[in-house]
């Protein structure tokens, strides 16, 4: 697995994407004990902050430790972390319920929940980090097995709520602080936390304060001192709402390939309502609506009989759209949303949607195959 990372970190060099390659770089230096090793990265990393270059030679020889390192084999990789079983809460005063619910998540994978507002994700998420306790059904955390008390499962399990807690001190001296607690001192300490906050792009605000820094990188400082508590699960409730479109991605990327670390891979359970971000990432997307839950997997098979849908911006009428696609079996038209949803019989093939749409030069302005998207769920 480190061997495909590392590989991974000098494809992104030698293609000139020197900003990803420097964060799968520390991605595996992170998974070192070694404090000579995260030096040399922080050496490097110094330079090319100073002068936006990388020096080739220096890199080899980090990437060349990292290929000599002896990283040890995951036996966790392929097992489950939680047990989600015919979940279900009910609130008496407004008579909603989450109706039973089940899924599983092994480490280093991602459930996204989505859904509109009030529909029952961050209930959810209040589930699954035990501050709420359900009326039926079980969940089973792979935590339990070496946890003495709930306090000690609990410390296993990092919810961020949507609204960051404000903290006071640099953000720094908090990181540190995060540390020290659960018995990180000296070196380790002070590597742990340089690791991370470049990792997160936080190494220019390292010594601020919340009010001097934007609610994003509020967003992303949680984020860090979370990782340093090393959670095997990671709940996260709207963790894109105060980001810009390129860190929502950024981010989420990022999460994602931290999660499959080879020495303290992770869990994570996100809700959002960027879709489609969520979706790049997710193994699994849980759309909630009413409480009830539709599920969608990554890379699932289409069934026989499962028709084609398609999400589309065209600036011609409703009725040249009818009429250009019933040829090719067309079943339904709606429009969602300042966009047409059409509906397709099962078995039409998606080339001839495109070589309809370049045969008659019809003015699409978007269009999106929806077929195995949890945005279809959102049609009204």
């Amino acid at each position: 697995m480190n061997t495909l990372k590392i590989q991974h970190v000098k494809d992104c060099f030698e293609h000139g994407d020197q900003n990803l390659g420097i964060r799968r770089l520390i991605d595996c230096v992170m998974d070192t004990n070694d404090l000579s090793i995260q030096q040399n990265l922080l050496d490097l990393l110094d330079v090319y902050e100073s002068s936006n270059t990388i020096d080739a030679n220096d890199l080899d020889r980090l990437i060349q430790k990292l290929n000599q390192y002896p990283y040890p084999d995951n036996s966790m990789r392929n097992s489950s972390l939680l047990e989600v079983n015919n979940l279900e809460k009910k609130y008496q005063s407004s008579q909603f319920k989450i109706s039973p619910l089940s899924f599983t998540l092994k480490y280093g994978e991602v459930v996204g929940l989505v859904g509109e507002n009030g529909n029952g994700k961050t209930s959810l998420l209040r589930l699954l980090c035990k501050d709420l306790e359900p009326d039926a059904g079980s969940i089973k955390y792979a935590a339990e097995q070496g946890s003495k008390s709930l306090f000690e499962l609990r410390s296993k399990l990092v919810y961020i709520p949507q609204r960051v807690p404000r903290w006071y001190g640099s953000l720094m001296d908090n990181l540190h602080f995060t540390l020290s607690s659960y018995g990180i001192t000296g070196q380790e300490n002070l590597m742990r936390a340089e690791l991370i906050i470049a990792r997160l792009g936080l190494r220019p605000f390292k010594n601020h304060t919340w009010n001097s820094i934007s609610s994003g990188y509020r967003t992303r400082f949680e984020l860090a001192k979370s990782l340093l508590r090393k959670p095997e699960l990671m709940l996260l409730d709207e963790p894109l709402s105060n980001l810009d479109i390129i860190s929502q991605q950024t981010i989420l990327q990022d999460l994602k390939y931290m999660s499959e670390s080879t020495t303290h891979p992770f869990g994570l359970v996100l809700s959002s309502q960027q879709l489609y971000e969520v979706e790049k990432i997710s193994d699994l997307v849980i759309f909630l609506r009413q409480g009830e839950a539709q599920y969608q997997y990554k890379n699932q098979d289409l069934q026989e009989d499962q028709e084609l849908i398609f999400e589309m911006e065209i600036e011609e009428s409703r009725e040249t759209i009818a009429k250009t696609f019933d040829a090719i079996g067309m079943t339904q038209i709606q429009f969602n949303g300042g966009v047409y949803v059409l509906h397709f019989k099962a078995g039409t093939a998606v080339n001839e949607i495109f070589t309809t749409i370049s045969e008659k030069k019809l003015n699409v302005n978007y269009l999106r195959n929806i077929t195995q998207s949890s945005r279809r769920f959102f049609i009204q």
